[in-house]
Formats: C-alpha cells, structure tokens, sequence
C-alpha cells in the first residue's frame, strides 16, 4: 500500500525521505512505520528518531491525516491503511 509521510522540522528524517514522500509500506501500525523508517538510518542517526527501546522519540509527535496528534500510548495501535498521510513532527518548547 502507499501512505504519504512527511517530516516536518526534522532534518534527519529529511535527507532520507524528503521533507514529503509517498513510501510503500507492508502494513501494520504508526509504530510499525517509525521501525520501517528508523531502519533507513545509520546507527547514530537512528537516535534522532527513535529512543534506546526503539519507540519513537519522546521529542517527536506524530499525526494521521487530519485526526490531531496521536498519545505515545496510541502509536501501536493505530492500524495504517493505503492512502493515509502521516506527519512526524519536532516539538518545539519555548516562551
């Protein structure tokens, strides 16, 4: 299936997909894709976007489509299908 992602302050995740890219994915869930992506990486890199038990960073959200940011307890159980567009983004804390 095709599923859009897309990287949003994150420039490490951008030089491998594009800051947009239209990717194949075999299925399966939010947390199943950043395992897919994170696997891209080289060993250092992969700490950008994943934690040392390789869920995604705390510092990062993502979203599906248009449903608002998913709860870290929510990524692996949100089932992805073809055509849906996931953003990663970088949280951003300051006043």
């Amino acid at each position: 299936m095709k599923i859009t992602v897309e990287s949003l302050g994150l420039p490490t995740l951008s030089a491998v997909i594009g800051k947009k890219a239209e990717l194949d994915f075999n299925g399966g869930t939010v947390s199943d894709l950043v395992d897919q992506l994170a696997g891209r990486f080289g060993a250092g890199d992969r700490r950008m976007l994943v934690d040392e038990e390789g869920r995604l960073d705390p510092t990062i959200q993502a979203m599906v489509n248009e449903e608002g940011f998913l709860g870290r307890d929510e990524l692996a159980g949100r089932v992805l299908k073809d055509g849906d567009r996931i953003r990663f983004m970088l949280l951003v804390d300051g006043g």
